[in-house]
């Protein structure tokens, strides 16, 4: 994921924390502000962003009511969001964390940190894409080893001549097929994918 492609919906109903996280973060990031969660919920109808910033003390509907609703929802459940409050007790903090965020950030937050931590926890966001994508692959591969032992188990319990090259063939086809999707995996992980 690359910083221009990289979409951050800001949520706070505080006009001047809103412009104060988006004049930081426009340098990075594409960023969408909302300021409130009705607001939020109508970007996300026409963007899916890679992180949301969730201020936990609005009108209407709070960051953790917002944050249940994102969760509840199948099509934003896995957008990942970070609570950003004003609020320092650890409880609230606590609540926040077990509630799914990735991190809660105490404002007044320091330019510098907001931005380390939003790339540290995109790069996770990536590392954890790129795990993903390779236990795929790996399951991929043993089915394919799988069915290629089969086939020669197969081969090897019987002495019709026909079911041994139809096996043969079908293990050799099998084999064909396992080595494009291995050098695929290797194309994809030389290009950092």
């Amino acid at each position: 994921m690359t910083k221009e492609q990289i979409k951050i919906i800001i949520v706070d109903d505080n006009n001047a924390n809103l412009t104060a996280c988006k004049k930081i973060l426009r340098p990075f990031y594409e960023v969408f502000p909302a300021p409130s969660s009705k607001k939020m919920f109508e970007l996300l109808e026409n963007i899916t962003p890679d992180l949301i910033l969730l201020d936990v003390d609005m009108p209407d509907i709070n960051g953790y009511e917002t944050a249940g609703l994102l969760k509840k929802s199948e099509a934003h459940k896995g957008i990942p969001f970070i609570f950003v409050s004003g609020r320092v007790d650890p409880t609230s903090e606590a609540f926040g964390l077990n509630m799914g965020a990735l991190d809660y950030i105490h404002k007044p937050f320091v330019s510098e940190l907001l931005i380390r931590r939003i790339q540290t926890y995109l790069s996770l966001i990536d590392y954890q894409k790129i795990l993903e994508e390779h236990d795929k692959s790996i399951r991929e591969v043993s089915a394919s080893l799988n069915d290629i032992v089969t086939m020669l188990s197969a081969a090897a319990d019987t002495d019709d001549s026909g079911k041994i090259k139809d096996c043969i063939n079908k293990a050799g086809s099998a084999s064909k097929d396992l080595l494009t999707l291995v050098n695929n995996i290797t194309e994809s992980y030389n290009q950092g994918i």
